[in-house]
C-alpha cells in the first residue's frame, strides 16, 4: 500500500511539474517576444544587387620603353613616380656621354671623307688637264699628218707610202688619247662615287647618333600619370625603376594612364557569373575615400574563367566596369567596391533572410504579436541581405530575428543554471 501511494505521488508530482513548466514558458514567451531583436516586413521594389571587390586601372594606358638604341642605357633622371604629366613633359633621361663622343668620332668621320672628295676631285682635273692636252697634241701632229700626205701628191711612191705610215700612225695615237680620255672619265666618275658614298654613309652615321641623343630623353607623347615599371635585379627580385639602372633596350619603363577615363577590374564567382550581362548599371565605392559614389557600366565579362589567386578549388571570372564620372581621385591600383544591379522586381514582400527558420519540415517566420506565432512563408528571390516571400502577412509586421522557441530555451537553460545569489538579485 505504501508503495502504491509512493508511485501516485511521484506521477501527481510529474504532472505538476510539467504544468509548472508550461506556465513558466508561456510567462517567458510573453516576456521574450518584446525583447527579441526583430525587423518589419516590407513591401516594394526588391533590388538584386552583386556586390565585387576589385581595383581601378585606366581604359587606356601608354607603355614607355627604353630607347632601342646600341649604347649604354644609363637613367640619370626619371620623373617623380604618381606626377601628372602633359604631352611634351620630361620623363627620363639617359647617360648621353658614349653618344656624344661617337658624334664627334663621326663629324670627324665625315670631314674626312670630305677631305678626301676634294683633293681627289683636283687631282683629278689636273689629270685631265694632262691628257686634253696630250689629245690636243696628238690632234695636232695628225692634222699636219695629212697636211703633207696632202702635198706629196707627186713625190716618189715609197715617200708616199712613208707618209702615208705616219699618218696612221698620228691617226692611231689620236684614237688612244680620246680612249683614254674616256676611261679616265669612267675611272674619275667611280672613284667620285665611292668617296660620295663614304660621305653619305658618315653623314647618316652622324645623324643617327644624332637622334639617338634625343631619343635619349623620353618625353610623354600623352597626357596621363606616371607609373614606374619593374625590372629584375637578380637576388633582388622585381623592382621598380630607379636613377642608375640600366635597362635593356625596348624594356619597359613607365606606363603612362589616361585618367580621363577609368575602369574597376574584379572577379565574380562562377556561381554568379550567370546573373550578369553587358550594360548592367553599377555604383562605385573607393576603400580610401568611402564618401564619393561613383557610376558605372559592365563593358567586358571574360569568356573563360580561372583560378582564383592562391585558391586553386575557386574559379572566377574577370570583368570590367566602366567608371562614367572623371575625378582626380580615381587613381590606378586603388581599391574599390562595386555594386551592380541584376534586376528590380516590383511589389514584393521581403524580409532578411535571417528571419527565415525551418519548423517541422516547412520554413516559417515567427510573427511578433503578443507571444511569437510561427507563420508559414513560401521563399523567392533573395539577394545579399534580403528573401522575397509569399505568405499572410503585411507590411509592417514585426517579426523575429532569432527562433524564439531557441532563445527560450537557453534563457530557461541559464536561469536553471544560475546561482541563488544571481536569481535573487534579478528578483530584486
Amino acid at each position: 500500500m505504501l508503495n502504491f501511494n509512493h508511485k501516485r505521488f511521484l506521477i501527481f508530482a510529474g504532472a505538476a511539474g510539467i504544468i509548472i513548466l508550461l506556465i513558466i514558458a508561456v510567462v517567458l514567451i510573453k516576456d521574450e517576444s518584446t525583447d527579441l531583436p526583430s525587423a518589419e516586413i516590407q513591401y516594394g521594389d526588391f533590388v538584386i544587387e552583386l556586390t565585387a571587390t576589385g581595383e581601378i586601372k585606366a581604359a587606356k594606358s601608354i607603355n614607355i620603353s627604353a630607347p632601342r638604341v646600341r649604347t649604354n642605357l644609363q637613367i640619370v633622371k626619371i620623373a617623380p613616380e604618381g606626377s601628372i604629366v602633359d604631352s611634351g613633359d620630361f620623363l627620363v633621361q639617359f647617360d648621353t656621354d658614349e653618344l656624344s663622343k661617337m658624334i664627334e668620332e663621326k663629324q670627324s668621320e665625315l670631314e674626312i671623307a670630305q677631305a678626301n672628295l676634294e683633293k681627289s676631285a683636283a687631282s683629278m682635273q689636273a689629270n685631265m688637264a694632262q691628257l686634253q692636252s696630250a689629245l690636243e697634241n696628238t690632234q695636232a701632229s695628225y692634222e699636219l699628218a695629212v697636211l703633207r700626205l696632202e702635198q706629196m701628191a707627186f713625190e716618189a711612191d715609197v715617200k708616199v707610202q712613208e707618209e702615208k705610215l705616219r699618218l696612221r700612225q698620228s691617226e692611231i695615237s689620236l684614237k688612244q688619247s680620246k680612249v683614254k680620255i674616256e676611261s679616265q672619265k669612267t675611272m674619275d666618275a667611280a672613284e667620285t662615287r665611292t668617296l660620295q658614298l663614304k660621305i653619305e654613309q658618315a653623314q647618316a652615321e652622324l645623324s643617327k647618333s644624332k637622334r639617338q641623343v634625343k631619343q635619349m630623353t623620353v618625353t610623354a607623347p600623352a597626357p596621363g600619370l606616371v607609373v614606374y615599371q619593374k625590372m629584375w635585379r637578380g637576388g633582388s627580385g622585381m623592382e621598380k625603376i630607379k636613377i642608375g639602372d640600366i635597362p635593356w633596350r625596348g624594356q619597359s619603363l613607365i606606363q603612362l594612364p589616361d585618367l580621363s577615363k577609368m575602369q574597376v577590374t574584379t572577379e565574380i564567382s562562377e556561381i554568379d557569373i550567370g546573373k550578369l550581362e553587358k550594360g548592367q548599371s553599377a555604383t562605385i565605392k573607393l576603400d580610401a575615400f568611402p564618401d564619393p559614389t561613383f557610376t558605372g557600366s559592365v563593358t567586358d565579362i571574360a569568356s573563360l574563367a580561372h583560378e582564383k589567386d592562391g585558391q586553386n578549388d575557386i574559379k572566377v571570372f574577370d570583368i570590367i566596369i566602366d567608371i562614367n564620372e572623371v575625378d582626380k581621385i580615381l587613381k590606378p591600383g586603388m581599391t574599390a567596391k562595386s555594386t551592380i544591379l541584376i534586376k528590380t522586381i516590383p511589389d514584393q514582400m521581403f524580409v532578411p533572410i535571417e528571419a527565415v527558420f525551418e519548423k517541422e519540415g516547412k520554413k516559417v517566420v515567427y510573427l511578433l504579436d503578443g507571444k511569437p506565432k510561427p507563420v508559414e512563408v513560401t521563399p523567392g528571390r533573395r539577394n545579399d541581405n534580403f528573401v522575397t516571400i509569399q505568405a499572410d502577412l503585411e507590411a509592417g509586421d514585426h517579426i523575429s530575428l532569432v527562433d524564439p522557441m531557441k532563445s527560450i530555451q537557453t534563457s530557461a537553460v541559464q536561469k536553471e543554471s544560475a546561482s541563488p545569489e544571481i536569481l535573487e538579485s534579478e528578483e530584486q
